[in-house]
């Protein structure tokens, strides 16, 4: 029962729940309230928190900018490189596993607790100028944050014109690449991860995708295979596991209870889907705490 606390605090992360000094490093300043959490100069080698080959699942949505270092990251099913410049929004409950930082890496951010609506994660590297923009309107945010009385709407105006900000910097962006003409495969590649996110909690058939796509199943599996180098089951069976690792980690959930939630007809089926795909049981993976 003890293992089940520790991995619940480990891998769900919400900033309701940790302690965002262990989360960010002691060099960093922090700024928490029920409205907004802000973090600058965050240094991810000091965290006692984030841990290389974690899961974690995001509650809020969040904003950050990667000020120095480099990072090796999978958000949801994509994977990214990210290094001195990025700027990343992610939708709540956005997946994520890092799978490398440099020990030179801070980073600055931001999470919202009041629902603001974020509909699409974004990873977006920004010229120096429109970088070092978002980065003075991120210490604007925590100026005004820090105000007495905290200015509510003042705040939140600030956060919705960084978040219409790098929206319109990952448009740009996007629209640069499409003059390259992205390929009909590299479309579809797409469409299909979004697909897989939204229904691979219930759906892990290759009919099911190919019919949303509008396309044979057969045409389907030729084009993830050439596109992506991997086979359409490989997204998905990787969809699931994240979402299994999730579950596993961040919740008192049964096995069997797990395996209902992700629509695997019994337990066995499911205890054998995850040791094929992992090379564990998901009872040794959930005691299996570092």
């Amino acid at each position: 029962m003890a293992s089940r606390s520790k991995a619940k605090n480990i891998n769900y992360f919400s900033v309701s729940s940790v302690d965002l000094r262990q989360v960010a490093g002691s060099e960093s300043s922090v700024f928490n309230n029920d409205y907004i959490s802000i973090v600058l100069n965050g240094h991810p080698s000091c965290s006692l928190f984030l841990r290389a080959g974690q899961v974690y699942q995001l509650a809020e949505p969040r904003l950050m900018l990667v000020l120095n270092g480099d990072i090796d990251v999978h958000l949801n099913l994509e994977q990214f490189h990210v290094g001195q410049g990025t700027a990343i929004l992610t939708m709540p409950d956005t997946i994520m596993e890092i799978t490398h930082f440099s020990d030179e890496t801070t980073l600055c951010g931001i999470a919202l607790k009041d629902g603001t609506h974020v509909d699409e994660s974004i990873v977006t590297t920004c010229s120096p100028k429109d970088f070092d923009r978002l980065r003075h309107m991120l210490f604007l945010l925590n100026d005004m944050a820090k105000a007495t009385p905290f200015r509510r709407d003042v705040v939140h105006h600030i956060v919705m014109a960084m978040i219409s900000d790098i929206q319109y910097i990952g448009q740009l962006s996007r629209n640069n690449e499409s003059s390259a003409l992205p390929s009909r495969g590299q479309q579809i590649f797409q469409l299909f991860k979004e697909l897989v996110n939204q229904h691979c909690e219930h759906e892990r058939n290759i009919p099911f995708y190919a019919d949303q796509l509008h396309i044979t199943p057969h045409h389907l599996s030729a084009v993830i295979s050439k596109t992506s180098g991997h086979s359409v089951m490989y997204w998905i069976n990787r969809a699931v596991i994240l979402r299994a690792k999730v579950m596993l980690r961040t919740s008192d959930l049964m096995t069997y209870e797990v395996a209902e939630r992700l629509n695997f007809p019994n337990t066995p089926a499911f205890n054998n889907f995850f040791k094929r795909e992992t090379g564990i049981t998901p009872r040794a993976y959930r005691n299996d705490i570092q």
